[in-house]
């Protein structure tokens, strides 16, 4: 008997052992990585003023493991660190860590950047882009003291302020008929000032006309038209006073005839008195410089490894219509200016995003440039621009560009009146950058329409979209959403849709409170509400689109079938299908007043700091590109086969496996792109501050006026500091 108590008793304890051994080596509550995150965190950097601070958290993953974090700063002399508050010590830079406690290899870590004492201010300036102001309406006025680093406080007066106000933060107010001068101090030396005059009007609806003034005999020019106020539709009717001189077609393109000058008319075709008029000098064309020796130059485009094929026109997978006419023009400067192009790869060392930006600021900073040419976004312009990189074009595009840069592009590659990307050839082509991508597979799955049928039967509004997403929602199974990405490009998609420029160029103002803004805001923070959101991330690293478990994602055209985005056998290969929709309108707008929005998206950039032999010049390698494309753009529309609409529709199927998507791609001609340079502004940054107030009211629940009354003053600077006088 007690031979058998003592087996039971032993039998027992070897299984409270194994148990325990197994719940010993059970990872699962393991720390497997650290995420910091937090408002201030911009690109992967935090920013602190001499005697900033800032709080930032962390969190381990998965959520069931130990939450305890250990705090360490690289460099204390720098900033501090306590419980996640970090205070700026000195001028300079180091990282801050969050190591998980219970496993202290498993960490994260931010650069956090301490900016000096500031400077002695030495003077001040008045942005804006215009000087009139509406009669009861109002105006934000920026200024800007100089040098940058010093402090940018100010005071604002108005010599009159029964003509109009101004408050302290700048924003003048039109209170009756006249002019009036408004002046700014800097608080720091109240000796330095600056003043603009302005008017107040009773009325400022109008049409602005963008784009070049001058074309040569034979060439175009394009030209793109705004309505303003943005209420009115954007559609307009286009004029030319004396077609004999210059004719202009419906999409705004100005054909040169004959030498003179013309007036070109644009009339909104909503209000018909109001209209819009531009001056185009038709200029003979010059006799063309003689074609510069290069002596057996090898000019160089640097692009992603994955994409060479997109640059090389020579390359076996390279699948544009302008194929022939591109090795034709290619070859013959080649043969004209005695040299050789070639396309070759980024450095893996230079990975896009930050890394890249940094690797080509530093080899033209160091007079190390390893390229001609360099494929970049045009939303990283201001950085490459003020970072050296990018070499400013403006002079050599006016001697040999022939006015032919596309107005989007042209407006997103301007910083500061210079001009900082090349030319494309300038062929009738895709209009689309941003909208809505969907899983063709999961639409059919479900036994949904499909989106771009919706849409290019006219019933894509804001209420149709809604009963959509609505209607989608209600068929998916648990785990699953209609919708994922970032809520910030649904945001600005719609609202330009539905013809509204959050960041107006000519107006130098931000329309985060138009009526129509406001209604884009609240249906998307319903619909997140109601119904859910899948991963709120960027471009492919939303798992839950990715995975099959969202049906659409806001992103850019180009990341279809793309190694680095969303590759053409995400789902599977022979499965994956693509579809693409636009944003939708609001319902006070019509499908013929929807638009598209032109932001330049890719583009090529001349490296500054490139090394050149005797006889080779910066100006001689821009011009051998420029010709390249001017002449595959004439050798194109030369060809009598040449079909501008089967064109589009052929390098839409090469990226959309919906038929019904094709047609909502072509159905975006150059008249209906609408430009609004606020997903690029800050060269870039602007659209992560504006994510964070957007899922501040979507997410997390906050008032949707006093979040962009806060971060209004940073991103109105950012638009002024791009395109104001």
């Amino acid at each position: 008997m007690k031979r058998r108590w003592i087996a039971l008793l032993l039998i027992f304890t070897l299984a409270f052992v194994f148990v325990g051994c197994k719940k010993d080596t059970d990872s699962s509550n393991d720390p497997k990585s650290v995420t910091i995150s937090g408002e201030a965190i911009v690109n992967g950097q935090i920013t602190l003023q001499h005697d900033g601070e800032v709080t930032v958290t962390a969190r381990v993953n998965p959520t069931s493991a130990n939450q305890e974090i250990v705090w360490e700063s690289e460099d204390p002399n720098i900033a501090t660190v306590s419980g996640g508050k970090i205070t700026a010590v000195s001028e300079g830079q180091t990282n801050i860590i969050a190591k998980a406690k219970a496993k202290e290899t498993i960490k994260a870590s931010v650069k956090v950047v301490v900016l000096g004492r500031p400077a002695d201010p030495e003077s001040v300036s008045i942005q804006l882009t215009n000087n009139r102001v509406m009669l009861g309406g109002s105006k934000d006025l920026v200024a800007k003291v100089l040098p940058d680093n010093a402090l940018q406080e100010v005071e604002w007066e108005s010599t009159d302020p029964t003509v109009a106000t101004i408050d302290e933060n700048g924003k003048v107010t039109g209170v009756k008929l006249g002019t009036v001068t408004i002046t700014v101090k800097v608080k720091a030396n109240p000796a330095i000032t600056a003043s603009v005059e302005l008017e107040v009007v009773e009325n400022m609806a109008e049409v602005a006309i963008q784009g070049e003034s001058e074309v040569t005999v034979g060439k175009t020019i394009t030209l793109m038209a705004m309505v303003i106020p943005e209420d009115y539709s954007q559609s307009v009717i286009w004029t030319s006073l004396n077609p004999s001189i210059a004719t202009v077609d419906d999409k705004g393109v100005v054909t040169g005839l004959r030498e003179g000058e013309v007036w070109i008319i644009a009339t909104s075709v909503e209000m018909p008195e109001i209209e819009g008029r531009k001056k185009v000098i038709v200029k003979k064309g010059q006799e063309k410089l003689p074609y510069p020796n290069l002596d057996g130059y090898v000019i160089q485009i640097m692009a992603a490894d994955h994409d060479l094929q997109s640059h090389d026109p020579f390359h076996d997978l390279y699948t544009a219509d302008d194929k022939a006419k591109k090795q034709e023009a290619w070859r013959e400067i080649e043969g004209l200016m005695n040299c050789t192009l070639e396309v070759i790869p980024y450095p893996a060392t230079a990975p896009w995003g930050p890394s890249r930006i940094d690797y080509l600021n530093n080899k033209a900073t160091t007079n190390q440039a390893e390229c001609d040419f360099f494929v970049a976004a045009t939303e990283w312009v201001v950085q490459l621009a003020s970072g050296g990189a990018a070499l400013n074009v403006l002079e050599y595009y006016q001697k040999y560009g022939e006015n032919a840069m596309a107005p989007g592009l042209k407006g997103a590659a301007t910083y500061r009146g210079g001009l900082y990307a090349m030319m494309n050839a300038p062929i009738p082509g895709l209009n689309v950058d941003k909208g809505l991508y969907y899983n063709v597979g999961l639409i059919e799955q479900l036994g949904l329409d499909s989106p771009a049928a919706k849409f290019n039967a006219g019933e894509w509004s804001f209420d149709d979209f809604e009963a959509y997403v609505r209607e989608a929602n209600s068929k998916l199974t648990e785990g699953m959403t209609v919708l994922s990405g970032r809520p910030v490009l649904y945001y600005m998609g719609m609202a330009n849709a539905s013809g509204i420029p959050l960041a107006n160029i000519v107006t130098g103002t931000l329309n985060f409170n138009h009526p129509i803004v406001v209604d884009t805001i609240n249906l998307i923070k319903e619909l997140y509400t109601d119904i859910g959101w899948g991963d709120i991330a960027w471009d492919a690293s939303v798992t839950s689109f990715n995975e099959q478990r969202s049906i659409f994602q806001s992103g850019d055209w180009w990341f279809l079938k793309t190694d680095n985005r969303w590759k053409k056998d995400l789902w599977g290969e022979g499965t994956t299908k693509y579809g693409y929709v636009p944003y939708p309108w609001h319902n006070s707008k019509t499908k013929e007043d929807t638009r598209t929005t032109g932001l330049g998206g890719a583009c090529y950039m001349q490296a500054a700091g490139r090394q050149y032999p005797a006889g080779v010049t910066a100006e001689y390698v821009y011009r051998a590109f420029t010709e390249i494309m001017l002449k595959t753009a004439e050798k194109t529309l030369e060809d009598p086969t040449f079909d501008a609409d089967q064109k589009m529709r052929t390098a839409a199927m090469n990226r959309v496996d919906d038929p019904e998507s094709v047609e909502a791609v072509i159905f975006f001609t150059q008249e209906k792109v609408l430009f609004d340079p606020m997903y690029e502004l800050g060269g870039g940054t602007v659209r992560f501050t504006l994510a964070t107030a957007v899922e501040d009211v979507v997410v997390r629940g906050e008032d949707y006026a006093a979040t962009m009354a806060e971060v209004t003053p940073t991103i109105l600077q950012q638009l002024l500091d791009v395109y104001g006088s």
